[in-house]
């Protein structure tokens, strides 16, 4: 059966030929041994030019028959596909998300519908073609499901804000986590996500592209998650270029004079600066004195980690001058940093012997 549908695909043939062939593949999809069915699927559904009464049988036959041409065939039109999604089984949409390529439209029917095993399928598909409002379709209904998440994580077209909307909604998750809960640290559970939420955040923005991390300044201000910790934060691990674009976005200040202020940190000038930013005025002073000590720092000969732990490590030096003890979420923040920059780059430096060795 499958060489008769081969020899009717590829083998010259006068039009006499070529009907009693077509006459033959007919027939066999009345066989009883579902084995002639799914042969003739196997080979006739990637097809150019299969006969359509013949795709139109497969696709009504049993799963096994139906699925190969489901996902190969070229024959069904997008219009027939997105009825299928909103009408068929799991397994039969699993199939549809399959398909090379998957175009908007059905790439959004299967979002607004589908199963979740559909869903991970389509994701799964690097010719899936997706966009910003169809991902945020699927996190809507599966973001929950940590199968969805790893998926979406996994995407590349994943756009910074959803991929931080999700990681958000993640670490929410891990409020009730026992080793969170339970008292275990000293920190609420609350500060414990939020602090997290914000780690996320700024490696987030460091790796990030211009465009990108514009739109993600965007979200974090439309969404009220731009606050003088995650600055302070991104400040004192050397996320500098995501810290200048958020104050020229929140300060309303061309990006030159921000750049010039910025990289000769003044006290009068940053605060300033600072304040049309809308940062209280009590956090100026530690502004100041990271940017002035990153600057210093930024002109020694080691990595990343170890200058932010020489920056907090000054910081923290200067706790008094600072008056950091009436700043207590901002000396907390510090003393986390302090901590996490130890083990980043106590890590960098391993990494960086083994390879070495």
């Amino acid at each position: 059966m499958s060489a008769l549908a081969k020899a009717y695909l590829f083998s010259e043939m006068d039009a006499e030929e070529r009907d009693a062939a077509e006459a033959a593949l007919t027939f066999m999809l009345d066989d009883p041994d579902v084995s002639v069915r799914v042969a003739l699927a196997e080979v006739l559904g990637p097809a150019e030019g299969a006969p359509p009464h013949i795709i139109s049988t497969l696709l009504c036959d049993e799963e096994t028959v139906a699925l190969p041409v489901l996902e190969a065939s070229s024959s069904i039109s997008e219009g027939e596909l997105v009825d299928l999604v909103a009408t068929s089984s799991a397994a039969r949409v699993c199939a549809i998300a399959r398909r090379q390529p998957v175009s908007i439209g059905l790439a959004a029917a299967i979002c607004e519908v589908a199963p979740l095993e559909a869903i991970l399928e389509l994701l799964s598909n690097k010719r899936a073609v997706l966009r910003d409002r169809m991902f945020q379709r699927i996190i809507d209904r599966f973001g929950g499901e940590r199968s969805i998440q790893d998926a979406l994580l996994a995407r590349e077209d994943l756009s910074l804000p959803l991929r931080h909307m999700l990681i958000r909604r993640y670490t929410e998750e891990l409020r009730d986590h026992p080793l969170v809960s339970n008292g275990v640290h000293s920190q609420s559970p609350q500060r414990l996500v939020a602090d997290a939420q914000d780690r996320a955040t700024v490696a987030l923005a460091y790796d990030a592209a211009q465009e990108e991390q514009s739109a993600l300044i965007e979200h974090l201000i439309s969404s009220h998650q731009m606050t003088s910790l995650l600055l302070l934060r991104a400040v004192c691990t050397g996320a500098l270029v995501f810290f200048e674009r958020a104050v020229v976005r929140l300060s309303g200040v061309n990006e030159r004079h921000v750049s010039s202020v910025l990289k000769s940190p003044k006290s009068s000038t940053v605060s300033a600066l600072l304040a049309k930013c809308g940062l209280p005025k009590r956090t100026h002073p530690v502004f100041v004195a990271a940017l002035e000590a990153w600057a210093l720092a930024d002109t020694l000969n080691m990595d990343r980690w170890g200058k932010a732990r020489l920056v907090v490590t000054e910081l923290l030096d200067e706790q008094d001058s600072l008056e950091l003890e009436e700043l207590g979420d901002l000396q907390d923040l510090l003393v986390r940093l302090s901590y996490e920059a130890s083990r980043e780059s106590a890590r960098e430096r391993v990494s960086s012997m083994l390879s070495a060795a």
